[in-house]
């Protein structure tokens, strides 16, 4: 997969328990402040979740979500950003209503060029979260082939080395043409 995803391989129970964390902290987030949460991650396959490369993507898309919010005024209550061998994760909590989040962070999902590897989940203050569905999205398509990320992924249609290919190609492809360093 060459060294741009060498990293800390995870297991599938090492996914798992991030995944438990991540709901417990989204539930205390909910508690706390009773407002929209925003939780950012990445869409990467494969047992590496955190490397050098994808922090980098990470990162940009972490930036493009704070230039939005900052063009539509929206103010951050709360944020925590968490670099883990499991994968870099961003949580936020902003005094809006989630449904003109997830339009905002599903435009940057669409619109940016690495759009389709960031992962934005928009929950609403009572816990339910918003689905791409009920802004009259269709569900994401798969890096590859274009038909439905999810089909994709549970039928393991396409092999981790391909994919991780692929990604890499669109990283190296977005920071070469925005002169940013690897």
């Amino acid at each position: 997969m060459g060294k741009h995803f060498c990293g800390q391989e995870q297991s599938v129970q090492d996914i798992m328990e991030a995944r438990d964390v991540r709901v417990r902290y989204h539930d205390y987030l909910l508690r706390g402040y009773k407002r929209t949460v925003i939780s950012y991650k990445l869409n990467i396959p494969g047992p590496v979740k955190y490397s050098p490369l994808i922090k980098q993507i990470f990162d940009v898309g972490l930036s493009e979500l704070n230039r939005k919010l900052d063009q539509a005024f929206v103010d951050i209550v709360h944020e925590k950003v968490w670099y883990k061998k499991s994968g870099p994760e961003y949580f936020a909590v902003v005094d809006v209503a989630a449904i003109p989040i997830k339009k905002l962070s599903t435009s940057i999902e669409e619109k940016h060029p690495l759009g389709r590897l960031f992962d934005f989940d928009i929950i609403n203050s009572d816990g339910s979260q918003v689905s791409r569905e009920k802004l009259g999205i269709g569900q994401r398509k798969c890096l590859l082939c274009k038909k439905g990320a999810f089909e994709c992924g549970r039928s393991r249609r396409h092999d981790v080395d391909t994919l991780i290919t692929h990604i890499r190609a669109m990283a190296f492809n977005y920071f070469r043409l925005y002169e940013e360093v690897i």
